[in-house]
């Protein structure tokens, strides 16, 4: 597996250090630090080469800030226990977007690493730019970290708790198969699988007195109610292996609030999801239920994405 994590200097970027080496990664895994400078532009600054001293102090402000991400990553690399996994080191220059898009392509990445908040330095807004362009455009599974809780913490001693979130597609599945190939140990997951809720028609039927109409209405929601289950069945099956305890559970409502909510309720290190599924709508997902966990999960959370 090769792994991408996007490191900057805030204390929310180096919680991904802390949830990436919670995980027991692959053997043979490669792992590469990415630091991305931001370009700064200066107004009229072709005419530098008409000044001498003047570019000779703009090429040395540039090697010094190189020099700085390099001892920066250093550092970082340092504070890494990932076992046999072999660590390299990136340095590139532009957007924090673009540059770590650029660094997925040249890595044939399959998982990228960010933390939740910062590269901005304003209080949400990597996740509105620089985090949701990976959800949108990363041609890889993203990891979104946020560093463990005092409380999830201790409660969490032993191991991680995870929450899978499925549905009918084979893109949920996919997290589950994703989350076995770590083989975690001691991790105590729990699988939820979200029914929404019946069609409108639905509950306008079951008030009526005719019969056949009660009787379809309750027709509806037994099948729904049992594909569901027939859904944590087979994750179950992907999921199953040694020192895992696992906890399917079967919700009603909206799929985003009812991920964020068990999340909440189980104290969970971590939430796993398909890129796309959920909502029945092709693309649809990703735009909906993803983003809105990405953004309020109380822990961090990976957007699986099949190629």
């Amino acid at each position: 597996m090769n792994i991408v994590m996007a490191l900057d200097r805030s204390r929310h970027a180096r919680a991904a250090i802390q949830v990436l080496q919670q995980m027991c990664w692959p053997t043979g895994s490669t792992l590469t630090l990415l630091h991305v400078l931001e370009i700064v532009t200066i107004s009229g600054g072709w005419q530098l080469h008409y000044h001498p001293e003047l570019w000779k102090q703009f090429v040395g402000e540039r090697r010094k800030l190189l020099a700085q991400a390099q001892r920066f990553l250093e550092r970082m690399e340092a504070q890494l226990q990932v076992g046999d996994t072999r660590v390299g080191k990136m340095v590139k220059w532009g957007s924090p977007l673009t540059g770590i898009l650029e660094a997925l392509k040249k890595q044939q990445a399959d998982l990228v690493v960010v933390g939740s908040r910062g590269l901005s330095g304003v209080r949400r807004f990597l996740l509105g730019s620089v985090s949701e362009g990976l959800l949108h455009a990363a041609p890889c599974s993203v990891l979104i970290s946020r560093g463990r809780g005092k409380r999830r913490g201790e409660r969490s001693a032993k191991g991680l708790r995870i929450l899978v979130a499925v549905d009918e597609s084979e893109h949920a599945l996919a997290a589950a198969r994703w989350l076995r190939a770590l083989r975690l140990p001691a991790a105590e997951v729990t699988i939820l699988h979200v029914v929404g809720p019946p069609e409108d028609c639905v509950p306008q039927l079951l008030t009526l007195k005719a019969p056949r109409f009660r009787e379809s209405a309750q027709a509806v929601i037994r099948m729904t109610n049992e594909r569901g289950g027939q859904v944590l069945k087979l994750a179950r099956k992907a999921l199953a292996y040694r020192g895992l305890t696992i906890h399917p559970v079967l919700a009603e409502g909206h799929p985003a609030e009812e991920i964020i909510r068990t999340a909440t309720r189980s104290h969970a290190d971590l939430v796993i999801l398909g890129s796309r599924g959920m909502t029945g709508l092709k693309g649809a997902f990703l735009g909906s239920v993803s983003r809105r966990v990405a953004r309020h999960a109380p822990c961090s959370v990976l957007v699986v994405k099949t190629r």
